[in-house]
């Protein structure tokens, strides 16, 4: 069962209907009005020429360049780089509507704590920034300004200042209705014999906001020497510093199709105002678990970016690994030690301010590979010019090509590493293959022959389907559109048992029931009951609906067509059965004249190809 079917339907469609598409596309996207319709630059694809749009009577999206479609609900998931439950929660919030829990019993308290913490947290956060816009946060503004951090940077990430003193955040946040355990319950204020003081003074304050944009916690850099560096929100109601990842609510906007991970708060703020903004920080040197599992859903590709030094080295390693494991592509870029004229650059932020925007750019291409990475540290610790020593570095690169998932990209890290260390690729594949248990090829003429007729089989037949998608999403939308053909699609498909999978028949049973129902099946909530794939297909066939002159010649065609399509898939497939081995000689028969029949089933149709 997907994520979509969590909530009830009526609950999906009342946050729908409450979430008019043109007003929420236009929160993000500036589209203009031709006709009844809309039109904008897609805010998925690069493009100078409007091809995405907007359709307020469907309620619906779609975008003629890249195919992305769909309801309000979809449009949020991809916009805002959310999981489709998140999507749903944003706009219900919006709404004002209130989602049941999953268990008949709710904790009034907590839920109620958690919306009492993000108030005092977003207070917060507009307190420390009026204040780094005043004249008691001079000497912030001079450490910034010395960082080479611009005005419309602070401005950006929400950078404030906390002032230096012992409660001016607990009375102001009292001045809101707020009291001293619930300021210290946020991690805003510490309790000491029975005297609450501000935890954060006299530092610059970093806003740790999450992807739904929400103030979760914040970061707070000293500016006297004699005080902690960094200090960090602790662990609250909101904030689970295993789970947050800062800058995340910026990053999820970025075109590109992988993210840099940093160390820390600068770094990650350096590179945004460079241009990079596909870039977040994990709040501490080690990526967690769960901080992996967010940026392998949002973005599925990852650059390491850490520090220089032997903690950046050891963080990067197991970032690699749980990265890795997870199944995202990820690389390491790089840091060189010095710049040309021999300053030393120790992190990302060193790198953007000595060597530019351009540099960075090669760096990024430059990445390396886990296996790569792990083969250049093991050069540092072992001398390639001892026998002992190349053995050492070959058998650690081994057991690091062993922790790669992918046979082919097993093969091609043994290939480069066998020719660039002028090792025999036979003596490292083995060596490889001892610690996977993995004993190498087997006999191709039992095994991998019929495995690639068994995979072209399936992409043949997933080709097929495809087409028949689209033809039966085009009738549906006829009939969404149309009413009165609902009797004739019911003789002609459901009656005849013409549909080409379960899938497809539940869901235009789905809508025939709606019009017995007296309801009213739009696309809209057509498109929620579908995966990404589908609903694309689907919404491509709606948004050209306005394109379809007659409407009933369209329908006879294109179940003409779809009946047509069907009976030649399944002759395709009745074909391969017969030329298959293993069938006895009655099997066969029984091929023979379901393909006779369905041959003389296109005579009598006579449809047209």
């Amino acid at each position: 069962m997907t994520e979509r079917y969590i909530y009830p339907e009526p609950l999906i469609e009342e946050i729908i209907s409450k979430n008019e598409i043109v007003d929420t596309v236009s929160r993000y996207v500036k589209i203009d009005r031709k006709g009844k319709d809309y039109f904008g630059l897609c805010p998925f694809h690069q493009e100078k020429t409007p091809s995405f749009s907007v359709v307020p009577a469907k309620q619906i999206y779609y975008c003629f360049g890249c195919n992305k479609g769909g309801n309000v609900i979809n449009f949020i998931k991809d916009i805002e780089n959310l999981s489709y439950s998140e999507a749903v929660k944003l706009l219900a919030e919006r709404a004002n509507i209130v989602i049941p829990e999953k268990n008949s019993y709710v904790d009034e308290a907590v839920l109620r704590k958690e919306k009492r913490t993000y108030e005092m947290n977003s207070l917060s956060a507009r307190f420390f920034y009026e204040n780094m816009r005043s004249e008691i946060s001079n000497q912030a503004k001079e450490y910034l300004g010395k960082r080479g951090i611009k005005g419309e940077t602070i401005t950006l990430f929400g950078i404030g200042y906390a002032p230096d003193e012992w409660s001016a955040l607990t009375e102001y946040l009292k001045s809101k209705g707020f009291n001293d355990d619930e300021i210290v319950e946020a991690g805003l204020a510490s309790k000491s014999k029975n005297k609450v003081f501000d935890k954060f003074r006299n530092r610059i304050m970093f806003p740790i906001i999450d992807i739904r944009n929400r103030v979760i916690g914040f970061g707070g850099r000293a500016l006297e020497e004699k005080d902690v560096k960094y200090m960090n929100s602790p662990e609250t109601v909101v904030y689970k510093k295993n789970k947050s990842l800062y800058a995340m609510n910026l990053a999820k906007s970025a075109r590109e199709d992988f993210v840099i991970i940093v160390e820390g708060y600068m770094d990650c703020i350096s590179l945004h105002q460079a241009g990079f903004t596909n870039v977040i920080a994990s709040l501490g040197t080690s990526l967690t678990d769960n901080q992996a599992k967010m940026i392998k859903r949002v973005f599925g590709q990852a650059i390491i970016a850490y520090d220089n030094d032997a903690a950046g080295q050891n963080a990067t390693l197991r970032g690699l690994d749980i990265l890795a494991g997870l199944g995202c592509v990820v690389k390491v870029l790089m840091l060189p030690s010095k710049d040309k004229f021999g300053n030393p650059i120790k992190d990302p932020d060193d790198f953007i301010k000595l060597m530019g925007r351009e540099e960075f750019k090669e760096a990024l291409k430059n990445a390396l590979m886990l296996v790569e990475y792990k083969a250049h540290l093991l050069k540092q610790t072992c001398d390639l010019k001892t026998s002992g020593g190349k053995i050492a570095f070959l058998k650690g690169v081994a057991a690091a090509i062993g922790q790669v998932q992918s046979p082919v990209e097993r093969d091609v890290y043994i290939k480069n590493i066998s020719a660039r260390y002028n090792t025999s690729y036979d003596a490292l594949l083995k060596e490889v293959q001892n610690r996977t248990g993995d004993t190498g090829r087997s006999d191709t003429s039992q095994t991998e022959i019929p495995r690639t007729k068994k995979i072209a089989s399936a992409l043949t037949d997933r080709f097929t389907e495809s087409k028949l998608d689209k033809l039966f999403y085009t009738i549906l939308v006829l009939l969404c559109n149309n009413p009165s053909f609902k009797g004739e699609i019911e003789k002609q498909l459901l009656a005849d048992n013409m549909i080409h999978n379960d899938f497809s028949r539940d869901l235009l049973q789905e809508i025939i029931n709606r019009y017995d129902s007296m309801e009213s099946p739009d696309e809209a909530k057509i498109a929620a009951m579908l995966d990404d794939e589908q609903r694309a297909a689907f919404i491509k066939e709606a948004a050209e609906y306005h394109t379809i002159s007659d409407p009933w010649k369209a329908l006879n065609d294109y179940i003409a067509k779809y009946r047509h399509d069907m009976i030649v898939n399944n002759n395709m497939v009745l074909s391969r059965a017969l030329a298959s081995d293993g069938l006895s000689e009655s099997e066969k028969d029984n091929i023979k004249e379901e393909l006779r029949k369905n041959t003389a089933l296109l005579a009598k149709y006579k449809i047209n190809t």
